[in-house]
């Protein structure tokens, strides 16, 4: 009883039950934290749900709506995603495109150091187009990273760079303007090709740049002789290796290198080297030097394959081209034997020029070669004297300059701006070297290097005549000191020429070194099988000296004393020798060091 009161004294205080306010809030509004804008998300919403990205609903599942078979993307494509999508896209874009122009920038730089490095050591003409140029210079790269470097020269790519130049030097309408034919329609000789050009109204760098061209030509028709070019490759190959009917064992190549390749498919790569050669020595307007290198190449390119006949007609053709460089005023006769080409004293100490000298020089080494010493000896000789009885000058032989001298900077600002301003300087192309067709004239009455190599070939052949004299013997001995002087006189501003010479002096010192050892060798061979035949020569020298005084080496026979004498003498030269190779070493050691010259590969020397 009491209880029921109780309730209902309390149910009064309550707060009164009533229904929803359908009038005012007929629709549930979302709370204002949940979202942030109404365009939030790109998909209509069917009712008012959370905002909040992990409990955002998307639309109702539609198979051909615009979200495709996966409507779940509809919570990752918002306006601020898109905007950020962009943005980055747009850095991306930004920032490539920066590191782009630095990446080009810089390597056009790089390259224009590179090219002006190469100017600098080289100069090309400027009146050559750009490609041109290029391709010279990237020859001339090639010869000398094989040459000097570790490696070997691609004589395929230098062919194939110089024979560009070429062409387009050849072309009258490119790099070619102003150069003509010697004849009209020009000259064709059978088995070569097109003759020379005239390229006498050229001028002197062209000229030089033209002559190196075709001289790079040759030498790599040379070194691709015996190849052959896989034309559906466009790679070159040893001949050996070909597989076909011709070549029925071929050679089997390593592993790093491509498939050999099949005979039908195979071309010469290059012309042959007389294409070229001979386009040298009938072209109008190169120097009576360049022709006789031209045609002493050529010469030795002939002997190299065994053609000795040919090769004969070629030096004597130098001695010729030799002779047209003589001055109107000298008849050729007067100087030089037409027949023995021996030079004439009487007229060759005063009149002879290098060019002469140096074609009969060449022509004397090919006799020799090919068992001819009798004329052989009178023409070395002869050449011999000639130098010996040329005049002497005490001035250096005037040389041609292109740019007029800079004065000698006083102040080290002056040495700087001078530094300065030769960087934006253009390299001046090298004068014109002499052309070899006055007549010879000596800085000094001391012998030379050229003498030193002449009494060396003088020398091997009075010993190969004669084994047992010891003419030969006193030749080379003679020939080695020369060299030796030569090597070890310094270089000063009136004997800078000499600097060429050096390397000249060093080959005749290894070689005269060589021929010395051996003749003492065979001298002493044949003394010691005299002696064990005849039992010794006894003479008054055992034991009288002159007029009859004490004097002589007693208890000892001549032939004793000649083998004494040998022995003393290759002492001597094994000194020498062993001097000679340490300072090589010395020098190839010093050339691998890093930072001194050389490529910087160490050279290890160990047991």
């Amino acid at each position: 009883m009491l209880l029921r009161q109780a309730a209902r004294a309390r149910i009064p205080l309550a707060r009164p039950l009533r229904p929803p306010n359908t009038g005012t809030r007929s629709v549930p509004q979302p709370r204002l934290f949940t979202q942030n804008t109404q365009l939030l998300l790109l998909a209509q919403r069917t009712g008012f749900r959370p905002q909040l990205p992990y409990l955002a609903q998307p639309v109702s599942r539609t198979n051909g709506g615009f979200l495709g078979p996966n409507p779940q993307l509809a919570r990752l494509i918002s306006t601020e995603n898109r905007r950020y999508v962009s943005e980055q896209l747009y850095l991306a874009a930004k920032w490539i495109a920066i590191s782009l122009v630095f990446v080009i920038l810089g390597g056009m730089a790089y390259l224009g150091i590179l090219i002006e490095v190469e100017e600098r050591r080289a100069p090309t003409p400027s009146e050559l187009s750009f490609w041109v140029r290029w391709s010279l210079r990237s020859a001339r790269a090639q010869r000398r990273e094989g040459e000097d470097g570790q490696g070997s020269v691609d004589w395929a790519a230098v062919g194939s760079m110089l024979r560009r130049c070429l062409a387009k030097m050849d072309d009258r309408a490119k790099d070619g303007k102003g150069v003509t034919e010697v004849e009209e329609g020009g000259i064709v000789i059978e088995g070569v090709g097109k003759a020379g050009l005239d390229i006498s109204g050229k001028s002197w760098p062209w000229q030089a740049s033209y002559y190196e061209v075709l001289m790079g030509c040759a030498a790599a028709a040379e070194h691709l002789d015996g190849t052959v070019l896989d034309k559906t490759r466009s790679v070159v190959f040893p001949r050996e290796v070909v597989i076909g009917p011709s070549n029925p064992d071929p050679r089997p190549l390593p592993a790093y290198m491509p498939a050999a390749p099949k005979e039908e498919d195979c071309v010469a790569p290059f012309d042959p080297p007389e294409t070229y050669y001979m386009r040298i020595l009938t072209t109008r307007g190169f120097t009576t030097r360049q022709k006789l290198d031209a045609a002493l190449s050529y010469a030795n390119w002939l002997e190299f394959k065994g053609l000795q006949d040919s090769a004969e007609e070629m030096y004597r053709w130098g001695v010729d081209i030799a002779k047209s460089g003589l001055p109107t005023t000298t008849a050729p006769d007067s100087l030089i034997d037409a027949k023995t080409s021996v030079l004439k004293v009487e007229s060759s100490s005063t009149k002879a020029t290098r060019n002469l000298l140096r074609a009969t020089t060449a022509l004397a080494i090919h006799h020799a070669r090919t068992g001819n010493i009798s004329s052989a000896l009178p023409i070395l000789l002869s050449v011999l004297r000639a130098r010996r009885a040329a005049p002497t000058s005490s001035y250096p032989p005037i040389q041609p300059v292109s740019t007029p001298a800079r004065e000698e900077a006083k102040t080290d600002i002056a040495a700087a701006t001078n530094m300065l301003t030769s960087l934006f300087r253009p390299p001046q192309f090298p004068p014109p070297p002499p052309s070899g067709d006055l007549p010879l004239n000596c800085e000094s009455d001391k012998p030379t290097c050229e003498d030193s190599e002449l009494m060396l070939y003088i020398g091997e052949i009075l010993f190969a005549t004669s084994p047992s004299s010891s003419e030969g013997l006193g030749w080379t001995r003679q020939a080695v000191t020369v060299a030796e002087a030569n090597l070890r006189s310094p270089v000063t501003s009136a004997n800078a020429g000499a600097l060429s010479d050096r390397a000249k002096c060093k080959a005749c010192i290894r070689t005269g070194i060589g021929n010395w050892e051996i003749m003492l060798h065979r001298l002493a061979a044949q003394q010691t099988s005299i002696t064990a035949r005849e039992g010794g020569r006894a003479s008054a020298v055992e034991w009288r000296g002159w007029f009859g005084r004490d004097g002589g080496q007693k208890g000892k026979t001549l032939d004793d004393v000649q083998a004494g004498v040998y022995q003393e003498e290759l002492k001597q030269v094994e000194k020498m020798k062993e001097r000679v190779l340490g300072e090589s070493v010395e020098q190839l050691m010093a050339k691998a060091r890093p930072g001194v010259g050389g490529g910087g590969t160490g050279i290890w020397i160990g047991g």
